[in-house]
Order: structure tokens, then C-alpha cells, then sequence
């Protein structure tokens, strides 16, 4: 491969310009454990936390090769097909990685929120049941109240009657998050 067809060439460059896109749509996400050098020194000569600047780098060899290629030695443009073939294999192989590392990421991810809504779920009705188990002994405790005439019973039952309140009103709040939790496992 001595040289390459000017179709060769555009062909490469329309892959690499694609590439360069993908690169600077992964760039802008700019997620936490990006690597500091995507590639070996040796293969490419910039060092850069962005993927675009590799692609770019590319991008100037083809350019180089288009424009000087006539004038460079054989053995010259022979090592720069060389260096253009290597890195964008490695490109490729670098997103191809990426998808395939984001992909196994968003299944434990995902079994993860799975896993804490149903714990969230678990703890609400956890909390519905231990709320009613108080509602009943309130109730028992405001139906002995009433059966007794002083009026300490009557500010008895009366305070009662408030913590009752409150219970239910709590008790509806739960039920509500538990409705709005069980609505969102629907969408």
C-alpha cells in the first residue's frame, strides 16, 4: 500500500470527519475518570483529555499526505499510510470500547435505581403500616377516654382526638407517595 486513490482518501477523510463529531459529542459530556491520554504517545502527537483532538490529529496527517504526498519519498508517504491506518484503527477501537464500557454501565445502573425505588417502596409501606398500627391504638386509646365523664377525660380525649389527626394526616401522606412511587413503575 504504497499509495492511496483519491477515492481511498475521501473515503477516509468522510470516516474521519465522522468520527470528529462523535468525539466532540463525548467531549461535551465531560463525565468524571475520563482518561488524561486516550492513546499511546507514540501513535499519536498530541496529548489531550479530549478525543477530538486525536481525531483532529488524524484529520492533519490526511491533510498532510493529500497536499505533500506527490513530493514526499516513497518510503516517507509509506509511513505516514502507515501512522493514518494505525490511528484510525485505533480510533475505531476507542469507540467501539466506549460503547461497549457505557452499555455495561447503564445495566448496573439501572439495576440499581431498580433496586432502591423497590427499597423505597418497602420503607413506605413499612412506615403506611407502622402509622396504622398507631391509628388503632389511638383509637383504643380515645374509646377508653370517652367511656370516662371528668373533665380530665374531656382534655384527654380532646388531645387525643388531635394526635388522631395528625396520625391520619400522615398516614394520607404515605399513601400518596406510595401511589405516586407505584405510578412512576407504570411510565
Amino acid at each position: 500500500m504504497n499509495s492511496l486513490t483519491q477515492t481511498q482518501i475521501n473515503q477516509l477523510k468522510a470516516l474521519l470527519q465522522q468520527l470528529l463529531e462523535w468525539a466532540q459529542q463525548l467531549d461535551r459530556k465531560k463525565k468524571p475518570g475520563k482518561p488524561q491520554h486516550w492513546f499511546d504517545s507514540s501513535l499519536f502527537s498530541c496529548h489531550s483529555p479530549d478525543l477530538a483532538d486525536y481525531v483532529l490529529d488524524s484529520l492533519r496527517h490526511l491533510d498532510h499526505l493529500q497536499r505533500q504526498g506527490d513530493s514526499l519519498s516513497v518510503a516517507a508517504r509509506q509511513r505516514l499510510i502507515e501512522r493514518l491506518n494505525e490511528q484510525v484503527a485505533a480510533l475505531t477501537l476507542a469507540f467501539r470500547n466506549r460503547e461497549v464500557r457505557q452499555q455495561s454501565h447503564s445495566i448496573p445502573r439501572t439495576k440499581a435505581v431498580v433496586q432502591q425505588l423497590a427499597a423505597s417502596s418497602q420503607q413506605l409501606y413499612q412506615q403506611l403500616s407502622e402509622y396504622q398500627q398507631f391509628e388503632n391504638r389511638l383509637l383504643d386509646m380515645v374509646r377508653l377516654a370517652e367511656r370516662d365523664n371528668s373533665s380530665e377525660a374531656t382534655n384527654k380525649t380532646l388531645a387525643l382526638h388531635a394526635r388522631l389527626g395528625r396520625c391520619r394526616k400522615a398516614i394520607n401522606e404515605v399513601e400518596q407517595a406510595i401511589q405516586q412511587l407505584e405510578s412512576g413503575y407504570r411510565k
